[in-house]
């Protein structure tokens, strides 16, 4: 979700990507999932997470178009399992871009959102200015619910995450915040390094309850957009998106995410980015953005983690008209359903006007 960018550096891995996006094209069709439209004018980037109280809250962009200096931070709410939708409200509004969100409620009930504040827009508003180092991203902010998403704490920059990287490039916090059996909080954050580093996948840890953090872990060098998931043998996943051809590679722990295995590519190139859960059979799903068109929302299931098959690939909507599409996100519901929030722009000349979050109800 940094700017869209076209992507140069160098990334090995195991599976030609011609072949992967040719086994993808043997998908179903997707003509039997219904979607539903959350929202209009807005809905960028959701993330979406079930609440102890067995809601389904998501955060998503609003305010403006994919880049925008009045991004804004909307939350939506579902009571039913998916099936109904709250109009959404703010839980982020300040001076600058407040953008790219990450989100995850803790065992105490407590909701952690972060996200980045972004600068350096051209008089327009509409775009960065030209220079990579006029882009400011000032850190990753963090504020915290005790009523599921009602009430909001007032925004706090992390000191620990600034520090890393501040003055050396962009950072950004992506997808699910999840918490281990013994309350360490865990969140995803990328960065684009000015230098030859380009970008680069961290985990970053909390002991406090996911007030501060530390600890930083390299998940994949050249890579960026990363979802991650614990499974209940303890491993932990990353479903990370490449910076070169925009493929997602998974990559697994098995020590509480201290060391991680070298990547493998399981999808093709401008398939990304993806989100992971474990389903209650065991199962593990992933969601991820189909950018070759027939562009949409695309869901491989995996018996274990470590056998993926893309030539299996569940298609969840194929007509998406343009690339601003997909960053889909998933909830099983009690029932089993699983529910997938997922955006499109329908005229990229009319952005956001044209732009809404989207909802699939579906049986793995």
């Amino acid at each position: 979700m940094l700017q869209p960018k076209r992507y140069t550096r160098t990334v090995i891995f195991r599976i030609p990507s011609l072949l992967l996006i040719a086994l993808a094209a043997l998908c179903a069709p997707a003509a039997h999932y219904q979607h539903h439209i959350l929202t209009r004018g807005l809905g960028y980037f959701p993330v979406a997470i079930g609440l102890k109280n067995g809601d389904v809250l998501a955060v998503l962009r609003g305010g403006a178009a994919h880049v925008g200096a009045k991004g804004r931070l909307d939350l939506i709410r579902s009571t039913d399992r998916g099936k109904t939708w709250s109009a959404p409200w703010t839980a982020v509004d300040e001076q600058f871009d407040d953008r790219n969100p990450a989100m995850g409620q803790l065992r105490d009930g407590t909701i952690v959102l972060a996200y980045v504040i972004t600068s350096g827009y051209d008089e327009t508003g509409l775009r960065f200015k030209d220079g990579r180092t006029e882009r400011v991203f000032d850190g990753v902010y963090l504020i915290y619910s005790k009523d599921n998403g009602r009430t909001w704490s007032k925004p706090v920059r992390d000191a620990g995450i600034h520090k890393f990287y501040a003055g050396k490039g962009a950072v950004s916090p992506y997808g699910k915040i999840i918490q281990l059996p013994d309350g360490t909080v865990l969140m995803a954050v990328y960065f684009e390094f000015f230098d030859d580093r380009g970008n680069q996948s961290y985990l970053f840890r909390s002991g406090d309850g996911g007030k501060t953090w530390g600890e930083p872990v390299l998940l994949g060098a050249h890579y960026n957009e990363t979802g991650i998931a614990r499974l209940r043998d303890g491993r932990l996943l990353a479903a990370m998106r490449s910076e070169k051809g925009g493929h997602i590679a998974i990559t697994e722990s098995a020590d509480q995410g201290r060391t991680w295995s070298s990547p493998i590519q399981v999808t093709g190139d401008n398939e990304h980015p993806a989100d992971l859960i474990q389903l209650r059979d065991g199962r593990v799903l992933m969601v991820f953005g189909e950018r070759n068109a027939p562009r949409g929302v695309h869901a491989i299931i995996s018996p274990d983690g470590r056998k993926w098959d893309n030539s299996k690939a569940i298609v969840l909507a194929d007509d998406a008209p343009n690339v601003d599409c997909g960053y889909p996100s998933s909830v099983e519901t009690a029932t089993g359903q699983v529910v997938t929030l997922y955006y499109q722009v329908d005229d990229a000349k009319n952005a956001p006007a044209s732009a809404s979050a989207r909802a699939i109800l579906w049986k793995p």
